[in-house]
């Protein structure tokens, strides 16, 4: 049996409809069934569901053999996985975000530290990093940070909170990532669900 840790939240939603456009109907079915579950299983493989975050930790640490998650989440944890492939889905970009654009932002506010410490060190500019876990774009609006360093999808968001995007930088997506160890003790059935995936991949090219 394969163990799959998939985000909860919107990813798991766009995984599902994923999911139908292929017709893994006896996946998608059991998702869609879940209220407060967070362990799913159907004949030949077991979900679990983690914050988003933590996906690339339980595969890594071998609870499960593959995983979900966005590329943000792997530039920001650098985790020892074996990254296997893009997924149509999940599409945002990293962005400084601000009230208004400026030549230098001393204090930045984010929860990607790595992220932004690795761009701002890019740059050659010296910045102060605040680490938050959510709602960042407060930091900017009440004048805590003179920018916010985060993942933008439709930037709705930064409008509603009277910010804008000021520089766009890489680009994100879902992923497909294993275990290493399960790779090679799983191949055939890991190989498998790739294929599967990859039939989803051509019909969205």
């Amino acid at each position: 049996m394969i163990t799959i840790a998939l985000s909860k939240g919107r990813q798991l939603k766009d995984f599902i409809q994923y999911l139908d456009e292929i017709n893994l109907t006896e996946w998608s079915t059991a998702l869609k069934s879940v209220s407060r579950e967070l362990v799913i299983q159907t004949k030949d493989t077991r979900f679990i569901l983690v914050k988003g975050e933590d996906v690339p930790v339980y595969v890594e640490e071998g609870i499960a053999d593959l995983g979900i998650t966005g590329s943000d989440i792997l530039i920001e944890q650098n985790c020892n996985i074996n990254n296997l492939m893009d997924l149509p889905f999940g599409y945002c970009h990293f962005a400084i975000a601000s009230k208004e654009k400026k030549d230098v932002y001393p204090v930045v506010a984010t929860k990607y530290v790595n992220f932004t410490r690795q761009y701002f060190d890019s740059i050659k500019q010296p910045v102060k990093i605040i680490k938050l876990n959510g709602s960042v774009e407060l930091a900017a609006t009440i004048d805590m940070a003179d920018a916010i360093m985060d993942i933008v999808q439709s930037g709705k968001t930064l409008h509603d909170n009277g910010l804008s995007e000021q520089v766009r930088l890489d680009d994100i997506n879902a992923r497909l990532i294993s275990n290493k160890h399960a790779y090679f003790s799983k191949y055939d059935e890991i190989q498998t669900i790739i294929n599967q995936l990859k039939v989803t991949n051509n019909v969205h090219n």
